[in-house]
């Protein structure tokens, strides 16, 4: 999808910084897609503000305008990618990624996002290593080696 992956904020579960989508951004990002309802999203927007899931989301702006923030959370501003197969790709981020303060990504949440990209894109060590290498944050802490090491 269109836009650019950054890693920032300080996650207490991760220790270290999380994935960000700047859909403004140029660049891509690949990503993976999954066939939702509006409750679904719903619960998994409110799970990762730990908040208790319950109440759907009102997709409309969203859907309209192309964005629509809903709190001043740092997954709280939901984000219309385009459309797949006749249903519209929201996915949510920051408002200002860069007021989260970038953070390189921990050492199992590099691993985490090697899986995932070597399962859905076929990705090989290496091509996750440049992909990652050309996303904001990594460099706070990672070289190519290091990061290889990391994605094996």
């Amino acid at each position: 999808m269109a836009g650019r992956l950054t890693f920032a904020w300080e996650s207490p579960t991760w220790g270290g910084g999380i994935a960000f989508h700047e859909p403004d951004a140029d660049g891509s990002v690949l990503a993976c897609a999954y066939l939702v309802t509006t409750g679904q999203l719903s619960d998994v927007l409110a799970q990762e503000m730990w908040r208790d899931p319950g109440a759907d989301l009102d997709l409309t702006e969203v859907v309209s305008t192309g964005r629509h923030t809903i709190g001043p959370g740092r997954y709280e501003t939901l984000h219309l990618a385009g459309e797949l197969d006749g249903h519209p790709v929201v996915t949510f981020s920051a408002t200002d990624v860069n007021a989260l303060g970038l953070r390189a990504p921990a050492p199992p949440y590099v691993a985490t996002i090697a899986r995932g990209l070597r399962v859905t894109h076929q990705l090989t060590d290496d091509q996750i290593v440049d992909y990652l290498l050309g996303c904001r944050g990594v460099d706070l802490a990672w070289d190519r080696r290091s990061l290889a090491g990391a994605v094996r």
